[in-house]
């Protein structure tokens, strides 16, 4: 869901140049069937693209306008951007960036709020940064060192400052300028003394790539992996091809560089009724800002993912495939008051393939829905996914889809399609009711289901005394070698987030409005279990994003897990965070995988320092409250007040506190 349709409902509410192909191996008889399809192909001429928008624009006028303007954008191409100036060419020890952000995958840093550079955590915040001194051990003073607006004027800001990443004392944000119709990317040094300053500003001509669960930068290595969307149509053949601008003042950005052409965009094996251009940049983070962008043109529907190798797009199939069905034309039979109907063909969809290495580009065909990023994983020469797979006809909106692993290796991906055989998917036990949630941890994949909700004491039908357990309180561990010999555990709950913990995994959940209930799944050997559960009373779940859950597993196999909670039940729910921050509760893992709470550190509800204001970028799309563990230290980011925190007995208890929106000492501070 787009940004400016949620605001509208907020409001009524009151609150490359193309990589060539190269032919990649033969794919495995076993993971693909069926005669060779159509062959990815790009347009031949900027002529063949303008005729295929104005074929889009005769069928446009004949059919009704559905398109979700919250799909992404396009960003940058096989162009060699403007060159950032005087970069360090590698940075030096006191500038690691240790991951301290629950990443998806290991080695795949992810756009966050908040990084750490040697030792100093930098927070993104209200269209600013700040750079806090975590000082040189446990117990050292916290010091505001510096605060920076990422933009240069209030007039001239972008719409929503949302990701960071960091690489050695460089720090990159990306941004969305509705004016400019762009992606921005900000690009600032910090200094030994924790001071902040700006090295260039660049835009890539997109629309909005903000997705409520995933993320739309990636880190590896030295490569910068950006996804961004440009809807097509409208444009009569007159389109204005994306752009990578350098913007660095507040004055006009230069003519910069057409990021790609008409000959360097993936045209779609079948007819698409409302394409969306579909990019992925990759920039090594050199000298330069040197971006190679693959487009790719596909219906709106899609899913990213990243793996330290590889990244993955999966976009609904077009139709007219060998294996497609027309369902348009299919005869819909009347359906009951409480079911409604699916078309044979919903659930196919294409899967890309682009090594960041610079390697052949290959797709398939696959059978199946993702229900987000999480559900794919992809190591040692094979990708998989959990899918459902919704069957054709007259079905209830609640009833469960049958579920399957999908598991083919790499080398199944090609440049002429096929599609993946039925032998390659896994049939795999149904949820129980309500939404998907899953995550690929080791060796195994492990789901499970919840619902949604308005309030805890309507979530499930319960009245809030009803002891009764509610429906989707079990959940799946599937080990990714033995696939058929899926586990379903019996949870004291249901499945509201499912996060990894070292090696094992951590599902938080609700049994009833007395609290959130938090289970430790140990999937150690070739057994899972529920090693142990406990229950935060009166405490709800109030961000929805996988930074802001964090865990710390010792390797003696205690440790402890941190998440923003709060007091009031209508905030539990698993969608967009607002802009009220949260207090961080912290639950204590026993060497045995027995969980304890551990109480909070808590917001002193006091109101930012005089003068300060936020002027942009105020609604917290991203969240704001993250747990934080950095070298052995346990930090709370809540809001505008980063708080250390120390075990001790089981029990967190304050050390120190910062207010990011104070001086610290220095007057200038105020003005930056």
């Amino acid at each position: 869901m787009s940004r400016l349709i949620m605001l509208g409902a907020l409001a009524l509410a009151g609150s490359a140049s193309a990589l060539a192909i190269a032919v990649a191996d033969d794919p495995t008889p076993t993971a693909v069937e069926g005669r060779a399809g159509p062959t990815l192909k790009r347009f031949a001429s900027a002529h063949a693209f303008d005729r295929y928008l104005k074929s889009l624009e005769r069928r446009r006028d004949r059919e009704a306008k559905t398109f979700d303007m919250a799909v992404p954008s396009p960003p940058p191409a096989a162009v060699a951007a403007p060159a950032m100036e005087a970069q360090p060419s590698a940075a030096p020890a006191e500038t690691a960036n240790p991951e301290i952000t629950n990443n998806q995958t290991i080695g795949v840093d992810e756009g966050g709020i908040v990084k750490q550079i040697g030792h100093y955590l930098v927070v993104l915040q209200d269209g600013r940064l700040f750079s806090v001194d975590l000082g040189r051990g446990e117990g050292a003073p916290l010091r505001l060192a510096d605060r920076i607006d990422v933009y240069r004027s209030a007039e001239t800001a972008a719409s929503w400052y949302d990701e960071m990443l960091v690489l050695g004392n460089r720090i990159l944000v990306t941004a969305y300028n509705y004016n400019e119709r762009a992606s921005e990317i900000t690009v600032l040094r910090l200094d030994e003394d924790g001071r902040m300053r700006r090295e260039g500003r660049f835009l890539l001509s997109s629309n909005d790539y903000y997705s409520t669960e995933n993320y739309a930068t990636r880190l590896v290595g030295d490569k910068l992996v950006f996804y961004a969307p440009f809807a097509l149509g409208g444009y009569g053949g007159r389109f204005e091809w994306p752009r990578l601008r350098r913007a660095d003042g507040d004055g006009e950005a230069d003519a910069g560089d057409a990021l790609f052409g008409p000959t360097q965009v993936y045209a779609p094996p079948g007819r698409v009724d409302w394409p969306v251009l579909h990019t992925i940049s990759v920039c090594p983070l050199k000298t330069r800002l040197d971006c190679t962008t693959t487009a790719f043109v596909g219906p709106a529907m899609r899913e990213f993912y990243v793996s330290p190798e590889d990244a993955f797009l999966w976009i609904g199939a077009p139709d007219g495939l060998p294996w497609s069905i027309d369902y348009r034309n299919q005869r819909r039979t009347s359906c009951a008051a409480d079911q409604s109907w699916r078309g044979a063909a919903d659930a196919s969809a294409l899967l890309y393939r682009l090594p960041l290495d610079g390697g052949g580009i290959g797709a398939v065909g696959v059978d199946g829905i993702p229900a987000d990023q999480f559900a794919f994983d992809s190591r040692e020469g094979r990708f998989r996914a959990l899918l459902s797979q919704p069957a054709a006809g007259c079905a209830r909106s609640d009833a469960a889809d049958p579920l399957a692993l999908l598991d083919i290796p790499l080398s199944a991906f090609a440049p002429s399609l096929r599609r993946v055989a039925p032998r390659a998917y896994t049939p795999l036990p149904a949820i129980d009711g309500g939404q998907l949630e899953n995550r690929f941890v080791g060796s195994w994949l492990v789901y499970g289901g919840r619902s949604t909700w308005s309030g805890l004491a309507t979530w499930s039908g319960l009245a809030p005394d009803d002891t009764r357990e509610p429906a989707g309180s079990s959940l799946i561990a599937v080990p990714l070698t033995r696939p058929t010999q899926a586990t379903r555990l019996r949870l004291p709950h249901n499945a509201v987030r499912i996060e990894r913990a070292g090696n094992d995994t951590v599902v938080t959940g609700y049994r009833d409005s007395g609290g959130l209930s938090l289970s430790y799944v140990s999937l150690a050997g070739d057994r899972a279990r529920i090693a142990g559960s406990t229950l935060l009373p009166q405490r709800f779940e109030s961000e929805g994003r996988s930074h802001a859950f964090n865990a710390w597993v010792r390797p003696d196999g205690s440790g402890v897990i941190g998440l923003p909670t709060t007091r009031k039940d209508w905030r539990a729910d698993r969608g967009w965070s607002d802009s009220e921050s949260s207090d961080l509760s912290f639950v204590a893992i026993g060497a045995d995988k027995a969980l304890s709470p551990a109480g909070e550190l808590a917001l002193t509800g006091r109101k930012p320092a005089a003068r300060y204001v936020c002027k942009v970028s105020c609604v917290d799309w991203y969240g704001n409250s993250r747990p934080i563990f950095a070298g052995g230290r346990i930090f709370a980011l809540m809001g505008t007040e980063l708080v250390e925190g120390r075990m001790t007995a089981g029990r967190i208890g304050e050390v120190a506190r910062v207010d990011l929106t104070g001086t610290a000492g220095r007057a200038d501070l105020a003005a930056r």
